[in-house]
C-alpha cells in the first residue's frame, strides 16, 4: 500500500485498492473526532468489496465552516473539508452513496457550505421513565447521533424541565450536590445515582461532539411552583408541601437566586455543554417580581465565569428589561423563538398572528428592531403536530430553511418525532410501544423518521440538496417501482397537517400540551366552526365566507370553499400514489408507510367535507333557515364517514392508547376514540334539526353552488418590479403590472413594520395606463426606521375572485423590504 501526498498540510491521505475483495485505508496525519467517525463508516463501506480499484485522497479546503467538497482527479477521489466537521460530511456523503450501490466512479463533484449556521434537534425530558429508558442507552444515541451526523445536524438540545409535573425543575440535583446547600436534593435519588446521570449525560455530550454536534442544554425550570408547570400529571397542581419522591426539594423563594447561582457554577464546570437554553418567564417558577433581578444576578455569574458560553433566551413574555439586562452584562446571548406558535404550520412566519394579550407569546413579536444587538435562533414546534405520523417534504423545508433568514437568523431547532411521548403520564408508567409488535420492523421508533431528519437537516445545510439523496434512499427501502410513488405521497402529504394549522385550526389547540392536529377530530361542528386558523391574512374563516355569502361581498383571503377543494385534490393525488403501490409480503415498513399515507389522506378528506359543514351551520346561525342546517348535518355526515376510513387504516397499527400529553385534551387515545365523539356530537346536531321549529327563520339562506377553485395564475398574472431595499428615511414606491381574467377590478397595498404588534394599514394601488403599470408609495413618515417593513398585495377581479400577491402556494405571501440605515 502506498501513500501519496497531495498537499502540504493535508490532514489525512488514504490510497485504497482492490485487492481480494478487500478494501485496505491507511491513515497519514491526525484528524480530529469527527474526521475519524466518518473515516470509520467508509472504511466500514470500502470493506464490502463491491470497490473497483480506485485512490482516495482526503484534505483541507478553504471555506466556512463545516464546508465540504468532493471532486474526482484520474481515478482519484478527493474528498475535502474546511475543518473536521466537513472533513466528516464528505467522507459519510461517500459512504451513503456506497451503501445505496453507487459506484465510487459516479459520485459526483460537489461543494458544498452550511446555509443554516446551526441545525438543531430539540428533544424533551418530559416523563422520566421514558426518558430514562433512552438516557442511559448508549447504543440508542450511537444510532441517533450518527443519523443525525449524517443528516447533517450540528446541534442537539436537550430540554430539562417542561411540562414534566416537577420533575427535573431544577435539573442539577439530578446530577450533583451543590456545596454549600445539602438541603436542596431530589428526593430519593442517591449519590450513585446522580453520578451514573452525570456520567450519562457527559458521555452524551462527548458522542455527540465526536460526530460534529454541539449540544445545548435547555433548563426550562428554576424551581417548582405547581400551575402550568404540573404538565397535566394528576396530582401534581400544586408543589408539594413536603418532600416527594423524584422532586427536587429544599428550592425557595429565599435561596433561589443564590442557589441557582452556586448550581449553574457547578453545572458549567462539571458539564462541558456548548450552550444553555433559559426558559425566561413565569413557566418556569418564577414570579413576576424576581425575574429582574434573578436574571441580572444569572447573567453577572456567566460572565464571570464563563462568558463565552452561548446563552439562548427563550422569548415567550421575554422582558425588554432583561434584554436590555443582557445587552448590559455583555454575555454571549441570542433569543430563541418559535416559528408559527406551537405547531407547525406553513413555511413563513405568520403574515399576521392570531391576537393574544401577552408581550411575545407565538412568534417574534416587536424582536426584530435595529440597531441590532442579538441574533434569533427560530425553533419550528413541529412536536405539536406532527408526533406520530410519518411526515416528509422537501419543498417545505426548503421554504422553512429560507424563512429562517429573516432578521439575519442562521438556524432552526425542530422538535423530533414523538418528542411529546408519555407527557402528562407518571413518572414510573412504563412507556408504551408505538406500533403493535406485529408491525414493528426497526428497533428504535426514531427510525422511522429516517425522512423527516434527512429533509430538515440535509436542507438545512445546503437548500440546493439534489432530490437523488432521497431518491436513492426511497428506491433502496421499497424497490425501484414502489419507491417513487411512496415517496411522491409522503411528500404531498406532507402538505396536509400544515395547511389544517394555518386554516382551519382552533385558537384553543395552538400550545403544544392541547393541539394534535393529527389525531384530534376538533370538536363537535358548532365548535369546528368557530375555527379562525392561525394565518389571518392569508385564509379566510367559516363564519366570514357565510357573511360575504349573504351579502354578496368578496376578499382576497383564500376561502374556506377553495381550502376544502385544496383538501380533497391533495386527499385524492395521496391516494392515487398509495393505490398503485405493489405491496409485497413481508416488508413492513412498507406497509406502515401507506397506512400513514391513508391515515393523512383521510384526514385531509375528512377537512374537506367538514369546512363547508362549518360554512353552512354558520349560515344557519346567521339565518336560523333550516335549510342551511339539513346542509351542515349532511356534509357533517360525510365528514364522519371520511373519520370512519381513518380508524379503517390505522386498523391494528397502532397501539390503543397512544399517550401523547394531558388525557382531558384528547392528547391520548386513538382515533376510533375520536369517530365515538363524532357521532355523538352528529346525535346533538340531528336533535337540533327537530327543534328548528321553535326558532323563527330571519332569513334563508343563500345558495352556495359549488365553484371550482382557480389557481392564481389562472386568475392573475402578475410582475412586481420593486427594489428589495430602501434608504431609511425615504419613501418606498411599490411598482408592479398586473393583468386578471375577468379585468381588474382593484388592487391594494397592505403594510406594516416587521412587528406583530401592528396592524397593517392599507393603501389604493392607481394605475399608470401609459406606462402599463400600478404604484403605491409609502409615504417616509410611515416607515419606522426601527424595523424594516413588509407588505403584500390584495388583487379583486370584475367577477369578484381575488387572491394574494405573492402567491402562498409557491413564495413567502409577503414581501420584506430591509432598510439602509446609514
Amino acid at each position: 500500500m502506498r501513500i501519496k501526498s497531495l498537499l502540504t498540510g493535508c490532514l489525512l491521505i488514504i490510497s485504497a485498492f482492490v485487492q481480494a475483495q478487500k478494501i485496505g485505508i491507511a491513515e497519514g496525519l491526525a484528524l480530529g473526532a469527527p474526521a475519524r467517525h466518518g473515516l470509520d463508516r467508509l472504511n466500514a463501506e470500502l470493506k464490502t468489496g463491491h470497490i473497483t480499484q480506485y485512490h482516495i485522497t482526503i484534505t483541507h479546503t478553504k471555506g466556512p465552516p463545516e464546508s465540504l467538497s468532493i471532486r474526482h482527479k484520474g481515478n482519484e477521489l478527493i474528498l475535502g473539508g474546511s475543518d473536521d466537521t466537513g472533513i466528516m460530511y464528505a467522507l459519510l456523503e461517500v459512504a451513503r452513496q456506497l451503501h445505496l450501490g453507487t459506484a465510487l466512479k459516479d459520485i459526483k463533484d460537489v461543494t458544498e457550505s452550511p446555509d443554516l449556521r446551526d441545525r438543531a434537534v430539540s428533544i424533551y425530558t418530559m416523563n422520566r421513565a421514558y426518558w430514562e429508558s433512552r438516557f442511559y442507552d448508549e447504543k440508542y444515541w450511537t444510532r441517533y447521533l450518527d443519523m443525525l451526523a449524517g443528516d447533517r445536524f450540528n446541534s442537539l438540545v436537550v430540554i430539562f424541565g417542561y411540562e414534566n409535573g416537577g420533575f427535573l425543575a431544577p435539573c442539577y440535583p439530578y446530577f450533583f450536590n451543590v456545596d454549600g446547600y445539602a438541603d436542596i436534593r431530589m428526593v430519593g435519588l442517591s449519590q450513585d445515582q446522580q453520578q451514573r446521570n452525570l456520567a450519562a449525560f457527559n458521555r452524551l455530550i462527548q458522542m455527540a461532539h465526536a460526530r460534529g454536534i454541539r449540544i445545548t442544554a435547555g433548563i426550562w425550570d428554576h424551581i417548582y411552583r405547581g400551575g402550568v408547570q404540573g404538565g397535566g400529571i394528576p396530582g401534581n397542581e400544586n408543589a408539594p408541601d413536603r418532600p416527594t419522591p423524584g422532586l427536587v426539594w429544599g428550592v425557595n423563594a429565599d435561596n433561589l437566586t443564590a442557589y441557582t447561582k452556586a448550581a449553574l457554577t457547578q453545572f458549567i464546570q462539571k458539564i462541558p455543554v456548548d450552550a444553555i437554553q433559559f426558559r425566561m418567564h413565569g413557566e418556569s417558577g418564577l414570579k413576576k417580581g424576581e425575574e429582574e433581578t434573578f436574571w441580572a444576578d444569572v447573567f453577572a455569574m456567566i460572565k464571570k465565569t464563563k462568558p463565552d458560553l452561548q446563552i439562548d433566551m427563550r422569548a415567550k413574555e421575554l422582558p425588554r428589561t432583561v434584554i436590555e439586562s443582557a445587552i448590559r452584562s455583555g454575555i454571549k446571548f441570542r433569543i430563541d423563538t418559535k416559528f408559527w406558535m406551537e405547531q407547525m404550520g406553513l413555511p413563513w412566519h405568520p403574515t399576521r398572528i392570531n391576537p393574544e394579550n401577552s408581550y411575545i407569546r407565538h412568534s417574534y413579536g416587536d424582536l426584530l428592531r435595529y440597531p441590532k444587538q442579538y441574533n434569533l435562533m427560530w425553533r419550528l414546534w413541529t412536536g405539536g403536530t406532527s408526533r406520530v405520523l410519518l411526515w416528509g417534504d422537501p419543498e417545505y423545508a426548503r421554504r422553512m430553511a429560507g424563512s429562517a433568514h429573516l432578521y439575519d437568523g442562521d438556524g432552526l431547532d425542530v422538535n423530533e418525532p414523538l418528542a411529546t411521548k408519555m407527557e402528562a403520564q407518571p413518572h414510573d408508567a412504563k412507556p408504551f410501544d408505538l406500533l403493535q409488535p406485529q408491525h414493528r420492523y426497526y428497533d428504535y421508533e426514531f427510525e422511522r423518521y429516517w425522512h423527516f431528519f434527512q429533509v430538515f437537516g440535509r436542507i438545512g445545510y445546503n437548500p440546493h440538496t439534489p432530490t437523488e439523496v432521497w431518491d436513492k434512499e426511497f428506491e433502496h427501502r421499497f424497490g425501484p417501482i414502489n419507491g417513487p410513488l411512496v415517496e411522491a405521497a409522503l411528500h404531498r402529504a406532507g402538505n396536509i397537517l400544515p395547511r389544517i394549522i394555518a386554516s382551519c385550526y382552533p385558537y384553543s389547540r395552538f400550545p403544544t400540551t392541547r393541539g394534535w392536529a393529527e389525531k384530534q377530530c376538533l370538536g363537535d361542528l358548532p365548535a369546528y366552526a368557530k375555527a379562525e386558523g392561525s394565518d389571518l391574512c392569508q385564509f379566510a374563516n367559516f363564519d366570514e365566507e357565510a357573511q360575504l355569502l349573504i351579502t354578496g361581498g368578496s376578499t382576497a383571503k383564500i376561502l374556506p370553499s377553495a381550502n376544502s377543494q385544496w383538501f380533497e385534490k391533495t386527499a385524492a393525488d395521496v391516494l392515487a400514489n398509495v393505490q398503485r403501490v405493489h405491496e409485497g409480503a413481508g416488508n413492513k415498513e412498507l406497509a406502515s408507510t401507506l397506512t400513514d399515507m391513508r391515515i393523512l389522506a383521510n384526514l385531509a378528506l375528512y377537512h374537506a367535507r367538514r369546512i363547508p359543514a362549518a360554512v353552512w351551520y354558520r349560515l344557519y346561525e346567521h339565518t336560523h333557515d333550516p335549510a342551511a342546517l339539513d346542509s351542515a348535518i349532511k356534509h357533517e355526515s360525510n365528514a364522519i364517514a371520511a373519520w370512519r376510513d381513518i380508524v379503517t387504516a390505522a386498523g391494528d397499527f397502532y397501539t390503543d392508547d397512544i399517550q401523547m400529553g394531558v388525557r382531558v385534551a384528547d392528547l391520548c387515545g386513538h382515533w376510533k376514540d375520536e369517530l365515538a365523539t363524532l357521532e355523538k356530537g352528529l346525535t346533538r346536531l340531528r336533535a337540533q334539526r327537530q327543534n328548528t321549529d321553535t326558532i323563527p327563520m330571519t332569513a334563508k339562506a343563500p345558495a352556495w353552488p359549488r365553484q371550482p377553485a382557480r389557481s392564481f395564475d389562472e386568475l392573475f398574472k402578475v410582475r412586481l418590479s420593486t427594489a428589495d431595499s430602501v434608504l431609511a428615511g425615504q419613501p418606498l414606491t411599490i411598482r408592479l403590472t398586473a393583468s386578471a381574467t375577468a379585468g381588474l377590478r382593484s388592487l391594494r397595498c397592505r403594510y406594516r413594520a416587521v412587528n406583530q404588534q401592528l396592524e397593517y394599514k392599507t393603501i389604493e394601488m392607481t394605475e399608470d395606463p401609459a406606462k402599463g403599470e400600478y404604484s403605491a408609495t409609502i409615504p417616509a413618515d410611515a416607515i419606522d426606521p426601527v424595523y424594516d417593513l413588509q407588505y403584500y398585495i390584495e388583487l379583486t377581479g370584475n367577477d369578484g375572485n381575488g387572491r394574494i400577491f405573492p402567491d402562498l402556494n409557491k413564495e413567502t405571501p409577503y414581501k420584506v423590504v430591509r432598510l439602509i440605515r446609514r
